[in-house]
């Protein structure tokens, strides 16, 4: 009888491991899925500011891109709970945690589908990563180019003299106004 309790409390143990195991590869998954959405999200911005870029459409691409983000802010929350459920339930502190020590525990198929999903977040966040850094380097380029055009702009409304008759430069008085009229 204590023998069949024993046995009963193992596959009881062994179906709770075997569903938050099952959880974990679900955020995984999920997350992975938002990280491509991303991915993808990057490359057609990429497209918008290699072109005539309306304010608009950044505008519009930057509050999508904070939704994605948001999305995988909350999977990154919902992994970090049922890793902590998964510690906890192995008796293992939860707050030095790590995903790998944990897939441990899982029986080989899903250890084995938590490393590739593992291996494919860190593959598709380092494109992410440099794909940011190219839009990046791409603004800075676009606002620099705008902030020298502005510069020689504000040269030509500011500057401090007129050719006089005479070839001299004489000083021009400054009351306000950025444009004279004469005649």
């Amino acid at each position: 009888m204590l023998e069949q309790s024993a046995n009963l409390a193992n596959c009881l143990e062994s179906s709770v491991n075997d569903d938050l195991f099952g959880s974990l590869i679900d955020v995984l998954t999920r997350e992975l899925a938002v990280y491509r959405e991303l991915k993808d999200f990057l490359a057609s911005e990429r497209e918008i500011l290699m072109h005539k870029a309306v304010i608009m459409q950044i505008n519009k691409n930057n509050a999508v891109k904070e939704n994605i983000i948001l999305k995988a802010r909350i999977l990154g929350e919902a992994r970090t709970n049922v890793l902590k459920k998964i510690a906890r339930n192995f008796d293992i502190d939860d707050r030095t945690v790590k995903l790998m020590s944990l897939a441990n525990y899982a029986v080989i198929e899903k250890r084995q589908i938590i490393e590739k999903l593992k291996n494919d977040l860190l593959v598709i966040a380092t494109e992410i990563s440099v794909m940011n850094n190219d839009n990046k380097y791409i603004l800075e380029a676009s606002l620099n180019n705008v902030k020298v055009s502005l510069d020689f702009v504000s040269s030509l409304l500011d500057r401090s003299g007129v050719y006089l008759g005479n070839g001299k430069i004489g000083e021009v008085k400054k009351k306000g106004r950025l444009l004279r009229t004469e005649g």
